[in-house]
């Protein structure tokens, strides 16, 4: 008989049997299974209700001497029952084989091998219809059978409601080749609220690095996959939407606008933010292309420190643009003067 605590033979109430076994090699589902490892990223694939979402195939929940997350262990193995995912506990120099798996990278002792994650690949933004406020369309970009399998092929992204009439705001990331930058980008603006991520194909590659670097936020907000960026932006701009560009406070013509000058443009425009390069910055193809370029004014005491880590800037950038105060009285404003244009 098995050792390997199934759905029909275990249940977090009781104590699960426990699998001592090693595998020769790492057991795949499918030749296109990615190991995701951690706490936060394991939680979050288990809880996202995107759609399209992963599908999970099965977690692995190391149980060894002195584990402290035993009501933990219990919890996320109840989540992924009710996803019907295989939950398998494990123990001795099965840790060897989990560090492998998550390429020696800090596992927490969950790891759940799941497909590869959805990113629709794109061509352009297409318009934004304030009649139909609750979404956008989107072009899509050629994919193979097997990947429209992963990503979806759903042309319209459907938009959560704004109370404060905000358009769509996406975050355009070009060249950004940390992993841990990518994944800390996603982070940021899963947190702040914006709409959408697009991923230009000179990014560094969607690894589990990412992934754990973006603490699960990856599995929430809606990932766009660009091919050609230069297209992405201008076909974006003819659909209606305004692009700013993220540059370095100087040396850069023309002169750019310091962000707290920004005054809720998301009220007026759906809006594309570009952010380049770790040290280079955005190129000079996808610059061009702006209609603004914002930055960042520094304090200038320190002459050793010019700039900010890019992630950390995406944070201060997408903040300008969805901060409530400046939203509120500007719709507040719109609202009442709608209002007075119906009394005459």
């Amino acid at each position: 008989p098995s050792d390997i605590a199934s759905d029909n033979d275990a249940s977090p109430s009781r104590s699960p049997k426990i699998d001592k076994r090693i595998p020769i090699s790492i057991p795949y589902t499918t030749p296109a299974s990615e190991f995701l490892y951690g706490t936060s990223v394991v939680e979050a694939a288990l809880r996202s209700k995107r759609e399209p979402r992963r599908k999970l195939y099965k977690l692995y929940i190391y149980t060894g001497e002195n584990r402290a997350s035993a009501e933990q262990d219990v919890a996320i193995e109840k989540l992924a029952r009710k996803n019907k995912v295989e939950v398998v506990r494990v123990a001795g120099d099965w840790l060897r084989l989990m560090d492998k798996m998550s390429n020696s990278r800090p596992h927490n002792g969950y790891i759940l091998e799941a497909s590869p994650l959805p990113r629709l690949p794109v061509t352009h933004l297409g318009e934004f219809n304030e009649e139909n406020a609750s979404e956008f369309e989107v072009a899509l970009d050629h994919q193979s059978r097997e990947e429209a399998a992963i990503n979806g092929m759903d042309e319209v992204i459907k938009l959560s409601p704004d109370r404060f009439g905000r358009k769509p705001f996406v975050l355009f990331l070009d060249s950004i080749l940390d992993p841990g930058n990518l994944g800390g980008m996603i982070r940021t603006a899963a947190f702040i609220g914006v709409t959408a991520v697009a991923i230009s194909k000179n990014c560094a590659s969607f690894s589990p690095a990412v992934l754990k670097a973006s603490a699960g936020a990856s599995e929430d907000i809606p990932l766009f996959t660009v091919n050609k960026p230069a297209g992405f932006i201008a076909n974006s701009k003819l659909a209606g939407w305004k692009i700013f560009a993220a540059v370095a406070p100087s040396g850069d013509r023309p002169k750019p606008m310091f962000i707290e000058k920004l005054d809720s443009p998301l009220i007026e425009d759906p809006c594309i933010l570009m952010l380049g390069n770790e040290g280079e910055g955005l190129r000079e193809n996808l610059r061009s292309k702006a209609d603004v370029h914002i930055t960042i004014r520094g304090s200038g005491r320190n002459l050793n420190v010019d700039s900010l880590n890019v992630s950390v800037a995406t944070g201060i950038l997408c903040n300008a643009f969805l901060k409530v105060s400046n939203a509120k009285r500007l719709f507040e404003g719109e609202q009442s003067s709608k209002a007075e244009g119906d009394l005459f």
